[in-house]
C-alpha cells in the first residue's frame, strides 16, 4: 500500500515537471521607461537572474529629443538581491533621435540568483533623451 502510494507521488511529481516550466518568467526582458517615469533622473529595472549556471548579455537603448548625443555618461549600480552594490560608470557612443542600441555587457553569469536592481543615472543629458531602456537575454546553453 505505501509502495503503491509513493508511485503515485512519483509519477504525480513527473508531471508537474513536464508542465510548470511553461508557467515560468521569460528568459529575455527589455524595458523602457519614459523620461517622466525616471526616479529623479534615475532609470531603474528589476531583472530577474533565476539561472545562475547561464550567461546573459546586456545592452542599452535610447532615444535623443532633437540632437543626437554623444558621448553619453551613465552612472550604473547593480544591486544584488543580498543588497551588495556595485557600481561603475560607462559610456554610450552616441544616442541617434531614431533610437540607439548599444551593447553594455556580454556573458554576464550571476553570482546569486534572483531578482538584480539595475540602476542607470545618465549624467549631463537634462531633457536631451526621450527614455532609456535595458534588454536582458540569456544565452541558449550554458557557460
Amino acid at each position: 500500500m505505501a509502495r503503491r502510494a509513493l508511485i503515485r507521488c512519483f509519477f504525480a511529481a513527473l508531471c508537474l515537471s513536464a508542465v510548470l516550466p511553461g508557467c515560468s518568467r521569460p528568459e529575455d526582458l527589455e524595458e523602457f521607461i519614459l523620461q517622466q517615469d525616471a526616479r529623479d533622473g534615475v532609470y531603474v529595472f528589476t531583472l530577474p537572474l533565476q539561472d545562475t549556471t547561464a550567461a546573459y548579455d546586456f545592452w542599452f537603448y535610447s532615444r535623443a529629443a532633437s540632437q543626437r548625443v554623444e558621448n553619453l555618461r551613465l552612472n550604473v549600480q547593480w544591486l544584488a538581491p543580498s543588497g551588495d552594490a556595485f557600481p561603475e560608470t560607462v559610456f554610450m557612443r552616441v544616442v541617434e533621435p531614431r533610437g540607439t542600441k548599444e551593447r553594455y555587457r556580454s556573458g554576464v553569469i550571476p553570482a546569486q540568483a534572483g531578482d538584480w536592481q539595475l540602476s542607470v543615472r545618465p549624467v549631463d543629458a537634462g531633457q536631451a533623451l526621450l527614455g532609456f531602456g535595458v534588454v536582458c537575454k540569456k544565452r541558449d546553453g550554458t557557460r
